[in-house]
């Protein structure tokens, strides 16, 4: 199976993967003052610097999907050295944590009746009177 190897600093690296995956993904966030021109929610907070590692299931046979983390909110700091490596391997390690997804709507009129409420709500919004 295709795996992700994270590592950061000289920390042990984390291994994401599973036999049913079909989205595998390593993400550095960083969000808040990231320049001098910035104009932040909140001026004397530093930056949130983070990583996560995680990946969806795509099961056969109507076997219920789940959002895996490997890495849920690892918080880095400047200077710290990020390594991802994209790998074959038969294992990685347990997840930390997962939670079932959503289910894909592939009912044609659930879609409708969806947008059609998406447009009610916010009608008033963008169309203008008169």
């Amino acid at each position: 199976m295709l795996v992700l190897s994270v590592q950061v600093n000289e920390e042990p690296p984390v291994i994401g993967g599973a036999d049913d995956l079909g989205v595998l993904n390593a993400i550095i966030s960083a969000v808040g003052k990231l320049g001098v021109d910035t104009q932040p929610g909140r001026p004397d907070e530093p930056p949130d610097i983070h990583l996560s590692l995680g990946g969806l299931t795509s099961r056969p046979g109507g076997v219920p999907d789940e959002h895996l983390r490997w890495v849920s909110h690892r918080d880095l700091r400047i200077g710290d050295r990020i390594t991802v490596e994209v790998l074959e391997a038969i294992s990685a390690d347990p997840i930390e944590s997962g939670h079932a997804a959503k289910q894909r709507e592939d009912d044609e009129r659930e879609y409708f009746e969806h947008c059609k409420r998406a447009y009610l709500d916010l009608k008033g919004k963008y169309e203008s009177e008169g």
